[in-house]
Parts: structure tokens; sequence; C-alpha cells
């Protein structure tokens, strides 16, 4: 694989529309909807469709599986989540989302347009899956 494969921007990648919730929706239905779509984080957003932060399966294992006040799951996602998390922005390489992901330690990270509205959400298996494609390809 040639070294630019990693310069061409991130929406080369096959990202997955973001599953949105509002800062009211409860903790258990945010579990719930994680559960039926099989996805590994929803972004929160505001009455203005802006990002204002995210909630990811990892934070299910360290903010609620030592909490013994069950009072948790029914209060709202905005007690839990990671407020104003680190975004992508459409014009970023890939090479750049990974660096980013491999910094701080993120499996999923959003991407935003110019409004600081979701788009999409990157994930490390995305790009994962952009790799292993070609290097199969012999890219």
């Amino acid at each position: 694989m040639r070294a630019e494969e990693l310069q061409r921007p991130i929406t080369d990648l096959r990202v997955h529309d973001p599953v949105c919730v509002s800062p009211t929706t409860t903790v258990r239905q945010v579990i719930a909807k994680l559960q039926e779509l099989r996805a590994g984080c929803v972004l929160v957003t505001g009455d203005d469709g802006e990002l204002i932060g995210i909630f990811t399966e990892r934070d299910v294992l360290r903010k609620l599986a030592d909490d013994e006040d069950d009072d948790a799951v029914d209060g709202p996602i905005s007690a839990v989540m990671t407020p104003r998390p680190e975004v992508l922005h459409e014009d970023d390489s890939i090479v750049f989302a990974l660096h980013q992901m491999h910094i701080g330690g993120y499996r999923h990270i959003p991407l935003v347009d110019l409004h600081n509205r979701p788009v999409a959400v990157v994930s490390v298996r995305m790009v994962v899956d952009f790799l292993a494609g070609r290097l199969d390809a012999g890219a």
C-alpha cells in the first residue's frame, strides 16, 4: 500500500450515519438503542442539531457497570455522556483520523459539518477495513 492512500479524505471510508439522541433521552433508552442497532456509540445533539456529546459502549462499562445506583440508567444521557468530544471534518485525512484515535484512545469519532452537526461516525473498524481492502487489492 502506498502512503498516499492514507492521505485520502476520511469521506473515502464507508462511514455510517450517526445515531443521534437528545440530551434528555434516558440512559436506559440509549442502551436499548445501542443494542437494537448494534451500534458502538450514540451522538447527543442539541435542539439545533449541533453535537454536544457522545456516549459509547465503553461508557456503559466505565460509568455504569460498577454504579450501585440503579437510578442512573433512568437519568438523562447528558449526565453520563462525554461532552464536547473530539471531532473530524470532511476534509481531514484517514491518517489524521487514525492518529486522533490512537492519541485519544478512541474507537469512535464523530464526523461533523461546518456547523458542528453530525454527518457520520468514523470507527477504528472502518479504518482497518479500508486498510485491509487496500492490502488485498495490492494498492
